[in-house]
């Protein structure tokens, strides 16, 4: 009989402690000997060679075990804010979470952006509150605050006893702090429960344990496990919890089996197996199997030399090998089952995000962190530009939110960054990996740009022939970060369907760039009439006439410029107000009334990315680990204009008829022309 899988992720703000609880989970479990060391860089889960030297994790690592017949594959995430992209990724595929969280630093701020991920997938989730032993550790409170910043009802499945040992919840004083508290969350759910607790008589309740045990089930109330990773306390019962989590299987829907009397009589052949069914969360290159592709499998078998469709690419993918993480080194398998994660080698384009098998459903949602920073990087060796080409478009595989760019008119090598911290990783990650010395230049912000009111454009594409593409569009501002919006009025007997849709697949690539030279957002686009050539009319033509149309009716729209802003929530002492509202004054913030409680405030509001870039050091210099800093991305908004911030058009311009024609009928050089 098959065990069962779950896929367990690890979340954290960084120096929690997740590779420490991963290495005493797989030692507690006897697949590994010994527990690694991220202090000696011994640990099984960080494989680059800067993690072990940073004790930090870069990237998503799964490693797999097996406590009492059930499968645990355990992904262990970055904690840096720099690498959210990772932890996106990760939470896609994941039953559950273990959010760990430091007794002595408590829930800071990338906890708050974790945590928002994980409700979003309504994943079930229990906490570890590591490090108790420390000095300056103080669970209570911790407990307290999780409770406050997450919005949660806590229970406390074990506590610290006077001696330093942990004891279960149900041998322990009822009228400790905490199970009182936590026996407080339980009487919100049960009336029960709360006739017992305020007679208190708790202790003689029927069947108390499992009233918790179904609130936990239901998510009602979220298990708190108290521990000390380091030295292996609380392991066990946090496995044991682990266990209890259901199996998830959100993506995969399938579909009802049609009757068998219906086919024959109206003649249908059967319907076909569909296959099985992943998802991929990570993406990277091996020098022995190639490119290698980390899934989920939420359907069927996967079985090596078998094949599966990839929805983005619309084509059958060829599984050259399977392989799996057997604690740290890589095995070839010849299946994966159902929910179960493993290794793909493929010879295709396959990215992260990407979902495999023709029975899935893709379910968007908003990532942790994005990108509005870019960063120019340049080989220090002249000779080296090819390698590094080469080099570059290799991680940028492995991590799509890199977005890398060759701009020819510049001859500049352009990647996308979350945080300066990337920088570090990417100049050490291209020094130990490629043998390449490079230079990254300092960050800068990518704006956009949005129309400022409605406009048309007419475009006749009817010469020289053969070609005929005459339409209609009209731009209008959309609604705050609401993206581009694109519809048709155009009956197919005016514009076939055909024609329609390369009209659709060409506005994303009109956009790129606008007037001011940043990617156009926020607008409506529609084709409002138009018309074909039964003989000179063909797919291209569309393809080719859509931007000089877009573009037009951008420009006698007019834009402005957008710039991307945070939304900040700080929480520190009061005595630091005055400094923090200084700096933020200095960096045109908008801020909200602070508001304050006990020895401390907090104070939310606005501030742009170009002032604030490097804002996080300067906060924690300010606060020395006192206070509590949560940056988010909070989209786009207008700002003022100047000259360094508005860009020359990259390339031929549709706004250029002669030349846009001549260089998309190959009369020019080839370099942008409409793929």
């Amino acid at each position: 009989m098959q065990k069962t899988i779950l896929n367990i992720g690890i979340l954290a703000h960084v120096d929690a402690g997740k590779t420490t609880l991963t290495e005493q989970l797989l030692f507690l479990s006897g697949a590994i000997q010994t527990p690694g060391s991220v202090d000696k860089g011994s640990t099984t889960s960080d494989n680059l060679a800067l993690e072990k030297k940073r004790g930090i994790t870069i990237q998503n690592t799964s490693v797999g075990f097996d406590w009492k017949k059930t499968r645990i594959n355990l992904i262990d995430t970055p904690g840096h804010v720099d690498f959210a992209a990772e932890v996106d990724r990760a939470v896609s595929v994941l039953d559950g979470v273990v959010l760990l969280v430091s007794a002595v630093e408590g829930v800071q701020a990338h906890t708050l952006n974790i945590w928002e991920s994980i409700r979003e997938l309504g994943l079930p989730v229990m906490i570890f509150i590591n490090k108790v032993d420390r000095a300056g550790a103080c669970g209570d409170q911790v407990f307290s605050d999780l409770q406050d910043e997450l919005k949660i009802r806590g229970f406390c499945l074990n506590l610290l006893t006077e001696d330093g040992s942990l004891v279960p919840w149900s041998l322990c004083d009822f009228s400790q702090n905490l199970l009182d508290q936590s026996f407080a969350n339980l009487a919100d759910l049960d009336e029960d429960v709360l006739e017992s607790y305020l007679e208190e008589n708790l202790s003689s309740l029927a069947g108390l344990d499992e009233r918790v045990a179904d609130k936990i089930r239901s998510q009602a109330l979220v298990p708190v496990h108290f521990g000390i990773a380091k030295q292996g306390m609380g392991i066990a019962d946090l496995a044991d919890s682990l266990i209890k989590i259901p199996c998830r299987n959100p993506l995969f829907q399938p579909q009802p089996l049609p009757d068998p009397h219906a086919q024959s009589e109206q003649n249908v052949p059967p319907q076909q197996d569909p296959g099985p069914s992943a998802q991929v969360f990570k993406v990277e290159h091996h020098e022995k199997f190639g490119r290698l592709a980390h899934v989920r499998v939420y359907g069927g078998v996967v079985e090596s030399k078998s094949s599966l469709y990839c929805q983005r690419l619309n084509k059958e993918i060829k599984v050259n090998q399977l392989l799996q993480n057997r604690t740290g080194r890589l095995e070839v398998i010849k299946a994966l089952p159902c929910n179960d994660i493993g290794i793909i080698a493929v010879s295709h384009g396959i990215i992260a995000g990407d979902t495999l098998g023709r029975n899935m459903k893709i379910f968007p949602r908003e990532p942790i962190a994005q990108s509005v920073l870019w960063v120019v990087v340049e080989a220090c060796d002249d000779k080296d530009y090819q390698e590094l080409s080469r080099a570059l478009q290799i991680l940028d595989m492995e991590d799509p939110v890199l977005d890398f760019t060759w701009d020819k008119e510049d001859r500049q090598f352009r990647l996308k960054i979350i945080g300066p911290m990337q920088m570090e990783i990417l100049t050490h990650m291209l020094e130990e990996r490629f043998n390449l010395l490079v230079n990254i230049k300092p960050p800068q912000v990518i704006y956009q740009e949005t129309i400022v009111e409605a406009a048309q454009a007419d475009v006749r594409y009817t010469m020289p022939k053969p070609c005929w593409a005459v339409m209609t569009f009209k731009v209008e501002p959309g609604k705050v970060n609401s993206g581009v919006v694109f519809e048709s009025l155009v009956g197919v007997d005016d514009i076939s369907q055909k024609y329609q849709n390369e009209v659709a697949r060409a506005v994303p690539w009109a956009l790129n760039q606008g007037i001011k030279g940043w990617p156009v957002t926020d607008i409506k686009i529609s084709l409002l009439g138009g018309e074909e050539h039964t003989m000179h009319s063909n797919p291209g033509d569309f393809l080719l006439a859509t931007p000089m149309g877009i573009m037009n009716a951008v420009k006698n729209a007019g834009t402005r410029l957008l710039e991307p802003f945070y939304d900040f929530d700080i929480k520190a002492p009061r005595d630091l107000l005055g400094t923090i509202n200084n700096d933020l004054n200095n960096m045109k913030a908008l801020m909200e009334v602070p508001l304050f409680e006990g020895e401390g405030f907090t104070l939310k509001g606005r501030v742009a990315v170009a002032q604030a870039m490097d804002y996080s050091m300067r906060f924690n210099a300010c606060c020395s680990g006192k206070g509590r800093l949560k940056l988010r991305i909070g989209g786009y908004q207008p700002c003022g204009e100047s000259q360094e911030k508005i860009r020359p058009y990259k390339g031929v311009s549709p706004l250029d008829r002669p030349q846009w024609i001549l260089h998309n009928r190959g009369a020019l050089k080839p370099e942008d022309r409409i793929r």
